[in-house]
């Protein structure tokens, strides 16, 4: 982060020692800045509080919170699910295709807060599912999206489950109630199907596009909607979210967004990634006194389930790694540094635990101390540019609970 950067964060923060703001900015570097937003552009975001302003670099943001919080879904409210080709997800009621597009009833909850305006073309859609708010009905749904081909699927809700004609969907009717349908296996030959009969919903299989643009963040609004955003534009008009497959989401003003996420490019926790796991073989002598050894780490809490703490604070994210367990990440050279505050549990009554942390990148040694019970945390900031391979050690002479390690807030950021 530059000194100028730096320097402005001073500023605004100074600024708000005795002034309670709405919006706020996390930095990859742990701090926070609050203000009202009024800028966000492909470089970054600008804040302002009172005569201070401060611009943000994209790349120095995990989240910007607006303080307005997504509200739940109503009770019995029946729940349609748009997923676009980004991986976006807009929720609604109703929902019509006529021609080449799609128009859905979105959630107007919270009342209070108009609802943004939308146009859906259909070569942006991946899916629409019906019976979203039925966690059943997901999970069954996820079946078909993992097994599908490569032709549309128009989904039945059967007795025994979902099932599905293959095809092509061309297009709907002037009323948005029928589909122009091509059987596969009968193309050329055209037929009608209704929409309201395909009870499980449709499934497009579109091309790839030829140049896929660059993600700004995540866009979450009080309705539920999630778009992943490749820019966002604020002004008095309200809020123009274009996501990156193209589709345009209009709102009439910030008290619609929750949030502007940046963390899923920024920012990536190592208890969200999936590593190699190597931890040999518990003897059967020491059963009981390691750590459990079917799970060699656990992630975003203790190994009881209770929450990751050092001192009075709590982490939610993190992981716990027993002796003798090596994990390998691959977080593919994209990110700047890696970060953590390592230490051994608190409430295990012997000072005199230890082990010992070794942390390699792309195979040389960066970082390797033994941590005691009696120590404070010690944090972590290590090098990571242009490292492939992450390698976490955890080594102890006594393979027991109590010298576990703590792995709060383990994190790479760019």
């Amino acid at each position: 982060m530059s000194f100028l950067c730096r320097h402005l964060f001073a500023i605004v923060i100074a600024s708000l020692a005795s002034v309670a703001l709405a919006d706020d900015i996390t930095t990859t570097a742990g701090k926070k800045l609050a203000g009202k937003l009024v800028a966000i552009d492909a470089q970054g975001a600008t804040i302002v509080a009172g005569e201070a302003r401060a611009a943000v670099s994209g790349k120095d943001i995990v989240v910007i919170d607006l303080g307005n919080k997504i509200a739940p879904l109503p009770k019995d409210q029946r729940l349609n699910e748009i997923e676009l080709t980004d991986g976006s997800t807009i929720r609604g009621g109703k929902f019509v295709i006529k021609g080449r597009k799609v128009e859905a009833e979105l959630l107007t909850v919270p009342a209070n807060v108009p609802g943004p305006s939308i146009e859906i073309p259909l070569e942006a859609v991946f899916s629409i599912m019906r019976g979203a708010e039925d966690t059943k009905n997901r999970e069954a749904w996820k079946k078909i999206l993992g097994n599908r081909g490569k032709r549309d699927l128009y989904v039945m809700r059967e007795p025994e489950g979902l099932n599905f004609v293959q095809g092509t969907i061309l297009s709907g009717d002037e009323t948005g109630t029928k589909l122009n349908f091509e059987r596969a296996g009968k193309e050329g030959e055209k037929e009608v199907l209704l929409l309201r009969a395909a009870s499980g919903g449709l499934v497009f299989s579109q091309p790839a596009p030829a140049q896929v643009p660059q993600t700004l963040c995540r866009v979450l609004d009080v309705f539920g909607n999630s778009l992943v955003a490749q820019s966002v534009q604020l002004s008095v008009e309200g809020v123009a979210v274009t996501t990156v497959s193209g589709v345009v989401v209009k709102y009439g003003s910030t008290a619609a967004i929750a949030k502007f996420d940046y963390a899923q490019g920024n920012v990536a926790y190592l208890s969200d990634l999936s590593p190699q796991v190597d931890s040999p073989e518990v003897p059967p002598d020491e059963k009981g006194l390691r750590l459990n050894p079917i799970a060699p780490y656990v992630r975003d809490h203790g190994v009881s389930g209770e929450p990751i703490k050092f001192g009075g604070e709590t982490f939610p994210k993190g992981f716990v790694v027993a002796p003798d367990t090596v994990l390998t990440f691959n977080i593919g050279g994209d990110y700047r540094e890696f970060k953590a505050l390592l230490g051994l549990p608190e409430n295990t009554p012997d000072a005199n635990l230890e082990a010992r942390v070794t942390i390699e990148a792309d195979g040389n040694r960066v970082f390797s101390e033994t941590l005691k019970r009696k120590d404070k945390p010690r944090p972590l900031a290590i090098d990571m540019k242009g490292v492939k391979q992450l390698r976490v050690i955890v080594e102890a002479d006594l393979p027991v609970n109590g010298n576990r390690v703590i792995f709060a807030d383990a994190r790479v950021q760019k």
